[in-house]
């Protein structure tokens, strides 16, 4: 049980998240700092930006390029922004060196950017990097060659293009994201991803007790995706059982009889005996 179980979620629910779209791996090491970075993401070139927005919102349409994402679940300091920007510097560098083995030149176009989530950023944070407001809400960036970008959580509009990254915001925000994706009618294997990172991430947060009133509200919250987790899984032993029973050639009758479940259950799994 991780002892930041925020941290924790937040790495695994990006991963699974990215990994639809290209590479992802958390807690990179950068080597020349011999620093950690919360999730570094490699796109998928075969993957296009229109279809990246398609499946992830404006998550996968603003990941243009390889990007180091740092997520905080309190607003960023100053000193946390130029960490992020010593450690794409420090990416930076090592691509400089390599291609100066292999006698190549670097395309600065393909250099990395980095991205910043927090929940908020005070107007100090962005008026003294920089930061200058983009056509989307809530999203900011250095000028272009500083590759560097924030998405402030809190700020963004409330729609299903912005509900993967609101699920990383705080309090009431997080909260109704975690509810809007329970409401969801979709049902797809990174859905089920999603709700199993939910799951745990609610026995995490029960296991690392005492807990902060905005902590157990969170709880409850995902008590809904935990719930209907457990009931998955038990439906995926209820029919493995069933399966095991169909292989050893017993009718579907005689399983419904035994299990206690009407024949159309049974039937209905039988292709995939």
């Amino acid at each position: 049980m991780s002892k930041f179980p925020h941290d924790e979620f937040a790495k695994n629910y990006l991963t699974e998240l990215l990994n639809t779209i290209g590479k992802a791996n958390p807690n990179e090491l950068i080597n020349s700092e011999r620093r950690e970075g919360d999730v570094w993401f490699e796109r998928d070139p075969s993957v296009s930006i229109v279809e990246q927005r398609k499946r992830l919102g404006l998550l996968g349409q603003l990941l243009t390029h390889d990007s180091l994402i740092e997520v905080f679940r309190n607003a960023t300091t100053e000193f946390e922004v130029r960490s992020c920007k010593a450690k794409l510097a420090g990416i930076e560098a090592k691509i400089v060196r390599e291609a100066e083995r292999r006698d190549e030149k670097v395309v600065i176009e393909t250099l990395p950017h980095v991205w910043l989530i927090t929940p908020t950023a005070s107007e100090e944070i962005q008026r003294g990097f920089g930061f200058r407001k983009t056509r989307v809400p809530g999203v900011y960036r250095l000028p272009k060659l500083d590759r560097t970008g924030v998405i402030v959580v809190h700020q963004l509009k409330v729609t299903d293009e912005t509900l993967w990254i609101r699920m990383l915001g705080k309090k009431g925000n997080q909260n109704r994201a975690i509810q809007e994706f329970l409401g969801q009618s979709t049902s797809s294997v990174l859905y089920d991803s999603i709700g199993e990172i939910l799951a745990n991430y609610r026995s995490n947060l029960e296991a690392s007790r005492p807990l902060e009133s905005e902590e157990e509200e969170l709880i409850m919250n995902l008590s809904a995706a935990y719930l209907k987790k457990r009931e998955e899984w038990k439906e995926e032993g209820r029919d493995e059982v069933i399966i095991k029973f169909l292989r050893k050639g017993m009718s579907s009758r005689d399983i419904a009889e035994t299990i206690g479940l009407p024949i159309e259950t049974i039937e209905s799994l039988r292709d995939r005996v």
